[in-house]
């Protein structure tokens, strides 16, 4: 992502931004000055650690943030902060002995990256994202009515601010593919050149960062609520996975009769599969997140893979170069929301995937049916396995998941502790919907 020279910025009167993502998935921000980058990226800046959410305890709450170079950006002067030059930098989260942060979801994906390159020929996570959102009227707020007809709409008003999006992410070296209107009325997604699964992370948190500040300068504000409306489409966060080396796509095999997939390849995304309803903790964090993931419309609910079928958990995307196969092949994850935190989503597909690849699962096949167009008597008369319906049965799943808890290590019971937290906060909060159904009851 950067290009930018150390050695001149830090001589600049700018202001520095250090940024670092709790374990929750929280994009947090520390206002320091480009005088301390060199500091910062060498032994790094101690804070406390207990403030950040699933870190540390308070009796032992010191830690120590460490720059990453790569991620050095600066912000287009027109929607900093002040008058001044700004830049950001995302730091990984050390122990006070520097060692990587057990909790720390950037460093842990980083070490399951390593995991993975010893195990599989030298292969890594890549992952191209496409999170969801709605603009929102700093004067309307939430607007009623609406519906889902505004998909690829060049008459939306809002299309100028998806460009000013576009053209500010380009300025930070995110390499847009493609931005547009979505499906919902006021929805909207963009996409961008994938990368290393930590990398890709990174700019999903810029991104979700500017896309507030772009929308803001144009009287709206953006929210990733899963499903803030009842009668237009969810927003998700589609991941596009694939794992390569140096020198190639580790998916591809030319021999292959599953769509050209090499034998780790399916064994590795059987393995995200097979453990989807536990990977839904975290790929869908939140007690709304559940009312996006509903049978019968276009969020995808049953765990399986399929060929072009956007109503699966996981679908093989076309490629419109066939030329290109042995590089483009991946597949695409459609149930994770953008309430995720990134790097720990990431951390769980690859110990998911180590998993399936470990005990040489065997790939169940892809099914090509209309999974939305199935009632729930249907999905279980076809023994489909659906993902959880709510948040405390996703978190039951995690917390039974030992696979997932020996390879995430003690940030899976943090994070467990996350997840029950946002339950309980949560649970004496009625449904909106059922409190109107039966008021008068």
């Amino acid at each position: 992502m950067s290009q930018l020279d150390i050695n001149m910025i830090v001589k600049e009167d700018a202001i520095l931004k250090v940024m670092v993502t709790d374990l929750s998935g929280s994009f947090k921000e520390i206002i320091s000055h480009t005088s301390r980058l060199n500091e910062i990226v060498s032994s790094g800046m101690a804070y406390d650690g207990s403030s950040f959410s699933g870190i540390n305890s308070i009796e032992s709450s010191d830690s120590i943030l460490v720059g990453v170079p790569e991620t050095l950006v600066q912000i287009p002067q027109k929607f900093a902060d002040s008058e001044k030059a700004e830049y950001m930098i995302i730091c990984n989260i050390q122990t006070v002995d520097h060692q990587p942060h057990p909790n720390c979801a950037r460093s842990q994906l980083v070490r399951l990256q390593t995991e993975l390159e010893r195990v599989w020929g030298g292969g890594k996570l890549f992952m191209g994202s496409e999170p969801e959102s709605y603009f929102i009227s700093h004067e309307q707020g939430f607007t009623k009515g609406g519906g889902n007809s505004n998909y690829f709409n060049p008459k939306d008003p809002r299309t100028l601010i998806i460009t000013e999006i576009s053209n500010v992410l380009n300025q930070m070296n995110f390499e847009i593919e493609r931005a547009h209107t979505e499906v919902g009325d006021e929805q909207f997604e963009t996409n961008w050149k994938y990368d290393r699964a930590e990398r890709n992370a990174d700019r999903i948190q810029y991104y979700k960062l500017m896309v507030h500040k772009v929308a803001r300068k144009f009287g709206y504000d953006v929210t990733f609520l899963p499903k803030p409306y009842h009668n237009r489409n969810g927003s998700g966060m589609h991941c596009h996975v694939s794992v390569q080396s140096d020198k190639e796509n580790l998916f591809y095999d030319a021999e292959s009769t599953d769509m050209n997939f090499s034998v780790k390849g399916l064994q590795f995304l059987t393995g995200i599969l097979s453990s989807s309803r536990a990977l839904a903790a975290i790929t869908n964090p939140t007690e709304v997140s559940y009312a996006r993931l509903v049978p019968g419309f276009e969020a995808p609910v049953i765990a399986s893979i399929s060929a072009h079928n956007r109503s699966a958990a996981c679908r093989v995307p076309a490629i419109a170069d066939a030329t290109t196969k042995s590089k483009a092949l991946r597949a695409e994850f459609r149930f994770p929301d953008p309430l995720t935190n990134p790097y720990l989503m990431s951390a769980g597909f690859i110990a998911a995937g180590l998993g399936g690849i470990e005990q040489q699962l065997p790939f169940p096949g892809f099914v090509n049916i209309n999974f939305s167009a199935l009632s729930p008597q249907e999905i279980k008369e076809q023994k489909l396995t659906m993902l959880p319906r709510n948040l405390w049965e996703a978190y039951q799943e995690y917390s039974n998941n030992q696979s997932l808890a020996d390879k995430l290590g003690t940030m899976h019971q943090a994070y467990a502790d996350i997840v029950l937290e946002e339950i309980d906060d949560c649970q004496s909060y009625a449904n909106t919907r059922s409190v109107h159904k039966h008021y008068l009851a």
